[in-house]
């Protein structure tokens, strides 16, 4: 097996782990913010979109100013990122591939975690 392939391998592989470990994250973030909301305000773990998820992130910061379930979440997303950035370099598409998806994923995480 080529060197290059089984790196892209276990890349992928650890993509996969840290993308399960950031969606039980993302559940614990919900169970949290819905144990102190009322009944009618409350987050459903299904159907996720964009201001869904910032609306969830505005509420656990202001819920749990010093809760370290969303610091997690980032950093697992950052490694998710890191991880595929590799993994696009070690199947050699090139440098503007890379840049796409390391900008473009760098950006998102800026908006969605460490913006507010």
């Amino acid at each position: 097996m080529n060197l290059r392939l089984a790196g892209t391998l276990a890349l992928g592989a650890c993509i996969g782990v840290l993308g399960l470990v950031a969606t039980i994250n993302q559940f614990r973030i919900v169970d949290a913010v819905n144990a102190k909301l009322a009944h009618d305000d409350q987050f459903n773990h299904l159907g996720w979109f964009l201001p869904k998820m910032l609306n969830l992130h505005k509420q656990y910061r202001r819920l749990y100013p010093d809760g370290p379930l969303l610091r997690r979440q980032g950093i697992l997303h950052a490694a998710m990122l890191f991880c595929t950035v590799l993994a696009v370099g070690l199947i050699g598409l090139g440098f503007l591939p890379m840049a796409f998806f390391g900008g473009f994923g760098a950006l998102l995480l800026w908006i969605t975690y460490f913006k507010y």
